[in-house]
């Protein structure tokens, strides 16, 4: 409960810089919330997934390394799903009480998809 009103303090302090850089809020704003909850659940697979795809596309041909690499990456990938699963959840509760006007939680989040996601540790 802390944790969700830091959030929604610095959401808060943030209305400044908000208003600068951001367009007007709109009703559409309303399900930013409600879809990062939504999608929460299955961040870890997505992101489990995502390192899969990761090891297999690894284009060093060695067979050992593919051993390796598969589970480790799908380990990996899971581990920082599930990071990103709380990240969410908090932005989305942030976002539903906030009516979605600071817009806290990521953009990647307040979409409804099933696709792998990318992990953080491979992003260039």
């Amino acid at each position: 409960m802390r944790i969700l009103l830091l959030v929604i303090v610095l959401a808060a302090c943030s209305s400044r810089a908000h208003a600068e850089d951001h367009a007007p809020w709109t009703a559409d704003a309303l399900l930013r919330g409600p879809t990062a909850i939504v999608n929460t659940p299955l961040v870890p697979v997505r992101t489990a997934i995502g390192g899969a795809q990761l090891a297999t596309d690894d284009p060093v041909a060695d067979t050992k390394r593919k051993i390796m690499l598969t589970p480790l990456l799908t380990l990996a990938g899971g581990a920082m799903g599930l990071v990103d699963a709380g990240v969410w959840l908090m932005a989305g509760l942030a976002d539903t009480l906030t009516g979605g006007y600071f817009a806290i939680a990521p953009e990647q989040a307040t979409h409804l998809s099933v696709e792998p996601i990318t992990p953080p540790f491979a992003s260039h």
